[in-house]
């Protein structure tokens, strides 16, 4: 009896051992000629890809995406990787490719001539740049956002004086950053974005009526946050 019970094992054990090999030579053999790249294995057949890859060799990285946000005052122009966009104000917009390559490129911001108000030129104020190196994400969208850095500050002026304002000057007489700029504000109450200036403890303003008259305000007593802003009101 112990005889053919030993028999019966041998038997069984030499039937699971053949069947391994030949499942085995199968499986090598489904995956002769097949190459996955990109860290890619071969199961039965048929390439397992790696996060970030697909294709039936893992040839191709995904696209994914990099969003830009502009958290500003003012709308920013973002160029990357050659393509060129505009992102308004509290926007944003999306900029694709490839797994493993990246977002590259440059975005900047100013202050701008309202209409009918600022004469002259087109820029008012400093210009913000953002230098871009982002890498596209494994899988979905990742997530940029643009601020404006606390050495600077976005003026508004509301002119309710009786006259109106033939130009400004951000931070009078101080060795670095002083900015002067010729305009006509009118004084309608209404207030006018006029771009981004350095900040200081002691930054000021200094404004100039039609009858040349002046009016100084010594201390903007700026936070010294991102995106802060200070409203003149004369």
């Amino acid at each position: 009896m112990k005889k053919i019970k030993a028999i019966i094992f041998a038997l069984l054990m030499t039937i699971g051992f053949c069947s391994t090999v030949i499942y085995t030579s199968c499986n090598k053999s489904k995956c002769n000629g097949v190459v996955c790249q990109n860290g890619g294995t071969c199961n039965n057949g048929s390439c397992t890809c790696p996060t970030g890859y697909t294709g039936a060799n893992c040839q191709t990285a995904t696209t994914t995406s990099v969003a830009y946000v502009n958290n500003t005052f003012t709308p920013i122009t973002l160029v990357i990787n050659g393509v060129t966009q505009t992102i308004p104000v509290g926007g944003s917009v999306s900029v694709k490719g490839y797994y493993g390559t990246i977002a590259s490129g440059v975005a900047y911001t100013s202050g701008s001539t309202p209409l009918g108000v600022i004469t002259g030129y087109g820029v008012v104020g400093e210009t913000i740049y953002w230098q871009i190196n982002d890498n596209f994400p494994v899988t979905g969208t990742t997530t940029n956002t643009l601020n404006v850095g606390a050495s600077y500050f976005y003026l508004n002026i509301v002119n309710n004086h009786s006259l109106s304002i033939t130009n400004y000057i951000v931070n009078n007489e101080l060795a670095v950053g002083m900015l002067g700029v010729t305009a006509t504000i009118p004084n309608n109450g209404q207030t006018y974005g006029l771009g981004y200036y350095l900040a200081y403890p002691n930054s000021n303003l200094v404004v100039s009526y039609s009858d040349g008259t002046k009016t100084t305000v010594s201390s903007l007593s700026l936070p010294f946050t991102n995106n802060q802003m200070y409203v003149a009101t004369f």
